[in-house]
């Protein structure tokens, strides 16, 4: 019998466990063209060019191109169209929102000391979502390997005599305990041996190895999907404008991180003689967190040809985890079929960990000709294989997570292009961009049409942007076991509006 006392059922805990996957580093990876009409027009290409609120959050020289001080922010309209991969089965689901995703305002000081070599110096604050994590997706598919495979793995060990409910003893009390006391494989294992999908060899202390009761030839599978979220970036701006030529430029950015994402996998057609068939497994996750970065910039002036340089340090996140499980599934007892719902209702939070995600290299220039409109190109790189896991006092899972990344993930190689043809007040804007996916095994490249429009009134400004992205994301469907791999190739359509003010 287990050994602990009885204790009060709690809806909340401190895990000793972890419930970090490869899945949520794909999510955190994540980059989305976002921000002002202006920069989402063309395509972001504005490394060296500056002078547009979220081009500031790209190179921090760009805040001393600005001739005015400006304020202003930008509305969103997004629509998403998902297409689901599993076992060469499809599925589409369309979603859309509208959000208010950029705001910021620039300061410009402008030298009049002729004896000064600085010219202009700026300071100001930009603030807009990096990604959003709001998705419905519905992933389904024919396998031949079943959810058995995932609590077996975490039961191979386990002593047998932590599993069952004893006199007195509740589905909550004892998930949650067995949680604090033995960690995340223990609960797993309760869960699958509570729900009748995996047997202990023998019901005797000391048993260590489970068999699955399922029985099955090939499975029908399905996960719904629902994702909420966003990781937003404020940067707190200066630069300056030296000789005329050079504009320097540093950024301290401040991230914040808020992810949810709730999962119902469901699973078929098992024989018909099986003990145990259509399991219904349910995961929710939440994460939040917050972090800093710095990004130092540069832009030279060369008559008509501007250059950028942009180095983005590594973000420095502190994420903090919670979970919530739930399993049902039909089996067949004394000739009678009963549906057995484990439904621990706890939530169980983790201890707080580390994750650095890589650093960033941007290679811009531009050509301008003269008031009449301008060509942009950026070229940026960034190793997604140097994600870091960590945590204070040291954590073997996540050391080991961190070296399984190699594996996965390869150089993000990002290539914008944009351009703007002026003519009195009204600007024409358009863009393409490409990006390797960051998975290594996925060839499919996220790629970007963009279009816009942009009116010039003197003391204010509006922009319009319509923007055409498509993007893969690469997951496991689950982290042990049941590892089979799906993807999600997102189709979005985002206009956006924005309204500048000169100060």
């Amino acid at each position: 019998m287990r050994n602990f006392y009885i204790q009060l059922i709690a809806l909340m805990f401190i895990q000793l466990s972890v419930s970090q996957t490869v899945n949520d580093v794909t999510v955190f990876l994540s980059e989305e063209l976002n921000g002002s009409a202006r920069y989402n027009s063309m395509a972001g290409a504005f490394g060296a060019l500056g002078g547009d609120l979220t081009a500031v959050s790209m190179n921090p020289a760009g805040s001393s191109v600005f001739l005015h001080s400006e304020f202003g922010g930008t509305l969103n309209y997004n629509n998403s169209a998902i297409e689901s991969s599993y076992f060469g089965s499809t599925f589409n689901k369309e979603d859309y929102n509208l959000k208010f995703d950029q705001i910021g305002a620039m300061f410009i000081f402008n030298n009049t000391n002729p004896d000064s070599s600085w010219t202009r110096l700026a300071t100001g604050i930009n603030s807009h979502r990096v990604s959003k994590f709001d998705q419905k997706a519905r992933v389904e598919g024919l396998n031949t390997r079943g959810i058995d495979t995932y609590f077996l793995y975490f039961a191979d060990g386990l002593n047998f005599e932590n599993l069952p409910l004893y006199d007195g003893e509740t589905i909550q009390e004892v998930y949650r305990v067995l949680g604090k006391e033995n960690g995340f494989a223990a609960q797993q294992t309760f869960l699958g041996y509570q729900s009748y999908i995996i047997n202990p060899f023998s019901f005797e202390d000391g048993e260590t190895q489970y068999y699955s009761n399922v029985e099955y030839g090939q499975l029908d599978h399905r996960l719904d999907i629902l994702s909420k979220g966003l990781h937003r970036k404020t940067a707190l701006n200066f630069s300056g404008l030296y000789k005329n030529i050079f504009h320097l430029g540093i950024n301290l950015n401040l991230h914040k991180l808020e992810y949810h994402s709730d999962q119902s996998f469901y699973e078929t057609g098992q024989y018909s003689e099986s003990p145990v068939y259509n399991i219904d497994f349910e995961n929710g996750l939440s994460s939040f967190g917050q972090g800093v970065s710095v990004q130092i910039g540069a832009i030279v002036r060369l008559k008509n040809l501007r250059l950028g340089l942009t180095y983005d340090s590594p973000q420095f996140l502190e994420i903090s985890d919670q979970t919530k499980q739930k399993v049902s599934s039909f089996y067949i007892d004394q000739g009678f079929v009963v549906k057995e719902t484990i439904d621990p209702n706890v939530i169980n939070s983790y201890e707080a960990y580390l994750i650095n995600l890589p650093s960033k290299t941007t290679l811009s220039a531009a050509y301008v000709f003269g008031g009449k409109g301008l060509l942009s190109l950026d070229y940026g790189i960034q190793n997604a294989a140097n994600t870091v896991l960590s945590r204070n006092g040291g954590s073997g899972y996540l050391d080991n997570l961190t070296s399984s990344l190699p594996d996965t993930f390869g150089s993000i190689q990002t290539i914008k292009v944009g351009g703007e043809y002026r003519f009195n007040d009204i600007s024409l804007r358009a863009g393409i961009l490409n990006r390797n996916n960051a998975h290594k095994s996925v060839s499919t490249s996220d790629q970007a049409f963009t279009f816009g429009l942009g009116f010039d009134f003197g003391s204010n400004n509006l922009s319009l942007s319509l923007v055409q992205l498509n993007n893969t994301k690469k997951f496991n469907m689950f982290s042990e076991g049941l590892t089979d791999p799906y993807t999600l190739s997102n189709n979005i359509s985002r206009v956006s509006l924005s309204y500048n003010i000169k100060l």
